[in-house]
């Protein structure tokens, strides 16, 4: 009997836990894809705001003697 394979009954947890942990890698595996994708969408909406933004201030007409404003220093 010592000498016999160990046999996993279906349903048992041994064989079970390898399976679940299995859909859950590929679980994580698909959500880290989502979200580096989603990372890469947002950095591509940040840096195309920013493009606008930095069009937009340089076309703004001063008035001669008004103090420039840098809307990119942090304190506004």
């Amino acid at each position: 009997a010592a000498a016999d394979p160990v046999r996993m009954v279906p349903g048992s947890l041994e064989g079970g836990s390898w399976c679940n942990e299995h859909m859950m890698h590929e679980r994580l595996d698909i959500i880290e894809e989502k979200i580096i994708k989603t990372v890469e969408h947002l950095e591509s909406e940040v840096k195309s705001l920013l493009n606008i933004i930095s069009e937009t201030t340089s076309n703004i007409p001063t008035v001669p003697g008004a103090p420039l404003i840098d809307i990119f220093d942090g304190q506004y």
